[in-house]
């Protein structure tokens, strides 16, 4: 494994940036680095790329809940390996369970039987503040997760008003943010998943090698409701679905 400063991983970009920086996040030197929340599905690894064209020091941060895809996993690391960056912050948390797997151990309330495929009670109140203790210490302004449009229809922790509100909890949590801010954004939060596809084609962002299902296997199930989008955006952008 190779630091390039003892602290922080260095990211190797495989090509020049050519995209505009948006200057008004880009006021702190040296280099800012900003961590990225990555899962190996098609928004985080747009949004990884988005961080990249900023001019960032990139430090990407995922984590290994209960019963995470192991397919999941290795399209991080497919992922990484095309975006030149050689450390991954791997946190494991075999303690945060999804609704249906917490059913299965008789430890989920009844009326969380109505909630989305997939939802993690208070998954991004523990995931970013988890991101939020890395971003202090290794002294990044920015913590980055992809999230787009639609997400808050199903999930209400992935809402642009659950953001405006973490940002505020930043300022009074962080001992160093008078002098070091952090700041969370999401960049895909007015974006429909055809739109992020589309972005994600222009920034080069390999979303081929992305994983959806949420299930595991060799080939994805097809028919869960991350399946059904993918293809959809997939179809209109006119990319292959597998």
């Amino acid at each position: 494994m190779h630091w390039n400063d003892g602290t922080v991983p260095m990211v190797r970009s495989r090509q020049r940036i050519s995209f505009k920086v948006d200057r008004r996040l880009a006021t702190f030197t040296p280099m800012n680095k900003a961590i990225v929340l990555v899962s190996g599905g098609i928004d985080s690894t747009v949004a990884l790329w988005w961080a990249k064209r900023q001019g960032w020091r990139v430090i990407p941060l995922t984590m290994n809940y209960h019963a995470r895809p192991r397919a999941e996993k290795s399209a991080t690391r497919r992922i990484l390996d095309k975006a030149g960056i050689k450390h991954l912050v791997e946190v494991p948390l075999g303690f945060v369970k999804e609704v249906g797997d917490l059913a299965k151990e008789g430890g989920s309330p009844g009326f969380l039987d109505e909630s989305p495929e997939g939802y993690i009670p208070a998954r991004n109140m523990i995931f970013y503040s988890i991101a939020a203790y890395y971003a202090e210490f290794l002294d990044a302004r920015f913590v980055v997760g992809g999230h787009n449009e639609t997400d808050p229809q199903e999930f209400p922790d992935s809402s642009p008003e659950f953001f405006r509100n973490l940002n505020r909890l930043m300022a009074k949590g962080l001992w160093s943010y008078a002098h070091r801010p952090v700041k969370v954004l999401v960049p895909l939060r007015h974006k429909k998943k055809l739109q992020v596809v589309r972005l994600g084609m222009k920034l080069g962002a390999p979303i081929h090698l992305t994983w959806s299902c949420r299930h595991d296997g060799r080939r994805p199930c097809g028919e869960c409701s991350s399946c059904i989008e993918r293809d959809e955006a997939f179809r209109l952008a006119g990319l292959h679905v597998d």
